[in-house]
């Protein structure tokens, strides 16, 4: 069984004049970028890391960020991804939770990094920029790697995000991670010819299911540093970019993006979807605008890539995430342990080579998620006639309004229709009595006050469905791919 550095170095040997990534006018081969990664790896050992250290990439999307994260792996050592857009706070749990020894950083967040790290021994160091301490240019090599690395070795911490509570660790091996790509690419077909353009943080385990499998195939890799629509549009029409992974928020703003002519969109043949649900009105408003219907992924940190839906017949499935992937199992449970039957609702469970062991640290809360060789995703779905899977919400997010169930996506579907409501999140709260009531927010387009949300409502849903408390917020807080989280509104 293969490990993570052999994914980058068998495509080295097939295609080493051929373009690994893009970075603005940067650019650089598959063999200039193993070049890159065999003097980094060096750069860290002359540093102190080996086998089985961890370290900190705090990095948006860039070429350093891939050279990083194929460096650390060299060594044997621990990726430990902390996404750029994170403040302080944030800051302090991931470092003192993963206790790197080093922080890899660049110029424009070295003082947030030396902050976050001044009271314990990890050392920050600056890889991209003027001042960087390692760049490619002063780069040198070392022989004497230990390349001792086994498949059930830990390559990288990812963390959940968890609806509610502090983010779970979740370890990942170079088994778990080199079957990912395997998964991802045997029912994609990526070839050397596709361009995958980021925009969605590397970071993120969805990102990064996505680039380590282009890295497989060969392909070529565009990298944004932060979402730009216009940038976007740019590089899909200047480049010819064959992949674009994004969220639905991303898809929404390209769709309502003001252009003087057309879009040309037509290299596109996949444009992928995740994070979060995709409503009907941007499936259907991105099609309109670009000619192409934008295709749902299932994923999870605790498991990498589910599924995707490759229908031919999309219009029909947009509401699904599709199939299994290849060498992953999907089984809804019901609530008596049993197996559901087709089209009927439960929790939606996985097994896959590519999913985590647990929870590190937390051995309660990974006996409730990972049993009898599944992981429990606390997802509420179905798998229909055609084996498509259907998410209906989450288990924990259902409300419990007198015995009767309530979804809270059904009420946000209906809201979100009303002219002047441009966001909406529902969800259950206490009242003193510890009863469940439904509670929206919404993000107004315009001033709007809550007698025309419960008009709105009235006659289109049962009465107790009708959220009895509204608040009106300027935003909704959400992760780096959309998700909405619900800690931060109650």
């Amino acid at each position: 069984m293969s490990v993570v550095p052999d994914l980058l170095r068998k495509t080295v040997k097939k295609y080493p004049d051929r373009t690994a990534v893009v970075e603005g006018e940067k650019s650089v081969t598959y063999g200039t970028l193993y070049s890159m990664v065999e003097g980094f790896s060096s750069f860290l050992k002359s540093r102190g890391v080996g086998h089985g250290d961890r370290v900190a990439i705090l990095l948006p999307n860039s070429i350093e960020y891939i050279v990083c994260f194929f460096g650390i792996a060299r060594l044997g050592a621990i990726s430990v991804p902390i996404n750029a857009a994170y403040k302080e706070e944030e800051m302090n749990f991931y470092i003192s939770d993963s206790s790197p020894r080093i922080v890899l950083t660049d110029e424009t967040l070295k003082q947030l990094a030396e902050k976050t790290t001044a009271n314990n021994s990890t050392r920050v160091f600056v890889i991209k920029g003027d001042k960087a301490d390692w760049s490619y240019s002063n780069h040198y090599k070392s022989n004497d790697i230990d390349n001792s690395i086994e498949p059930n070795d830990e390559a990288i911490f990812l963390y959940s995000t968890g609806s509610t509570g502090k983010p779970k660790r979740v370890s990942r091996s170079h088994y778990n991670l080199v079957a990912l790509a395997d998964n991802h690419t045997q029912t994609v077909g990526w070839t050397e010819e596709d361009k995958i353009l980021f925009t969605v943080p590397l970071q993120h385990t969805y990102a990064l299911g996505n680039f380590i499998s282009g890295i497989k195939v060969g392909t070529s890799l565009y990298v944004l540093g932060t979402f730009n629509r216009n940038k976007v549009i740019d590089l899909i029409e200047g480049e010819s970019i064959t992949v674009f992974p994004a969220v639905p928020f991303m898809l929404n703003v390209l769709a309502e993006t003001y252009l003087k002519k057309p879009g040309d969109f037509s290299s596109l043949r996949l444009v992928i979807s995740a994070g979060s649900p995709l409503s009907k009105e941007v499936f259907h408003k991105f099609h309109g605008k670009f000619g192409i219907y934008p295709r749902q992924l299932y994923g999870s940190t605790e498991t990498g890539v589910i599924s995707i839906n490759l229908c031919e017949d999309i219009e029909d499935k947009s509401d699904s995430v599709g199939r299994p992937v290849k060498n992953v199992e999907v089984k809804i449970f019901l609530d008596n342990g049993s197996i559901a039957d087709t089209n009927e609702l439960g929790e939606i469970a996985v097994k896959s080579p590519s999913m985590a062991d647990g929870y590190d640290g937390l051995p309660d809360e990974t006996s409730k998620a990972f049993r009898g060789g599944y992981y429990f995703t606390g997802d509420l779905g179905l798998i229909d006639e055609d084996g498509y899977i259907k998410i209906l919400g989450r288990k924990k997010q259902f409300i419990n309004i007198s015995g009767n169930k309530v979804n809270p996506r059904e009420i946000e579907n209906l809201i979100i229709r009303h002219s002047k409501v441009k966001e909406i999140a529902v969800f259950g709260v206490k009242d003193s009595e510890g009863n469940e009531l439904v509670k929206a927010v919404i993000v107004p387009k315009k001033e709007m006050n809550m007698k025309e949300v419960f008009d709105f409502c009235q006659g289109r849903i049962a009465d107790y469905k009708i959220p009895r408390i509204i608040e009106f917020r300027k935003s909704i807080p959400k992760s780096p791919t959309g998700k909405v989280l619900i800690e931060s509104l109650q």
